[in-house]
């Protein structure tokens, strides 16, 4: 399609259009966003030729078998994934307002964060106060920050820094990072692993800018060692399935790995590379004592993890 003729007046796309967008860019094909959206491939296929032709932009490449997503593409699926999140978040308000003798209390958490803890910290929180309604947000951590600080989220636990004023924060994980190896890996018999060990061994690292990846290329570069990253991924999950087929090792906090001990070995690591996870919220809420037990189940599940003291 390429670029916007001379003259063209875009079209403003509707709202069905950029599910079916999202839809296609997250289950990878026409008839899976179809399955989705609980309508006919030929009906998701006319709202992604519409969406593309209201807005005069080539968003995905049809010239293989498989319809694949445009660099275009992706930079257009990423603010819808920011706008629709905000309607989202508009439905949760109104479900909010329709309870209102329920405490709504949201949580913020980073993408990658264990399930079993959430599940385990919300079976707490409903068994003591089965009036509280719990959601979990995921996001990355300066998503997450500003939805503290806009009052969006009543809790959230991130991996950086948050120093301000109508915050308030805590540690809520310090422990430093591992190496995650396959089972049968040599390095799995060992109790601890050096950073120079990883000197031309296939790595599997997180994406660049993450708060893991920063860390661990800093301390390659101090200990003058080049390993063979073979793959890179965007979250933990991810990282441990590729470690676990196999495909290398990896460096990641212990907390992020816990949901998947039966596949991993787990070895220390040197130097130490600390890893943080903070717990934050605004200084005044809505509901303090709701608040303050999310917090209390959080820590009670966090302490009943594997692999994680």
């Amino acid at each position: 399609m390429g670029d916007i003729p001379n003259g063209y007046e875009m079209r403003k796309p509707s709202l069905r259009q950029l599910e079916a967008f999202k839809a296609f860019v997250e289950t990878g094909s026409v008839s899976r966003a179809a399955d989705v959206l609980f309508i006919s491939q030929p009906a998701a296929s006319k709202l992604l030729n519409h969406f593309e032709a209201d807005i005069g932009m080539e968003l995905i490449d049809r010239s293989s078998n498989r319809p694949v997503v445009t660099e275009r593409g992706m930079r257009v699926y990423e603010e819808i994934d920011r706008i629709l999140s905000g309607v989202d978040q508009i439905g949760q308000a109104i479900a909010s307002i329709r309870a209102e003798e329920r405490s709504q209390i949201t949580v913020g958490v980073v993408p990658g964060f264990p399930a079993n803890l959430l599940s385990k910290a919300a079976q707490i929180v409903r068994r003591e106060r089965p009036d509280i309604s719990l959601s979990f947000v995921v996001r990355s951590s300066e998503f997450l920050s500003h939805g503290v600080l806009s009052r969006k989220l009543d809790l959230a636990l991130i991996a950086r820094e948050l120093d301000h004023a109508q915050v308030r924060s805590s540690i809520f994980y310090d422990r430093p990072m591992v190496l995650i190896t396959p089972p049968d890996h040599p390095f799995a018999q060992r109790k601890m692993v050096s950073m120079s060990d990883l000197q031309d061994q296939p790595f599997i690292a997180f994406t660049p800018g993450s708060v893991t990846r920063r860390l661990t290329d800093a301390a390659m570069t101090e200990a003058g060692v080049n390993a063979d990253i073979v793959l890179s991924a965007t979250t933990a999950p991810n990282c441990c399935a590729m470690t676990a087929a196999g495909l290398g090792v990896c460096v990641l906090s212990p907390l992020f790995a816990s949901d998947h001990l039966a596949r991993l070995a787990v070895v220390s690591f040197t130097p130490q590379l600390p890893f943080h996870v903070r717990a934050v919220r605004p200084v005044e809420s809505r509901d303090k004592r709701g608040l303050e037990l999310v917090l209390r189940a959080l820590e009670k599940a966090r302490d009943g993890l594997p692999g994680t003291a």
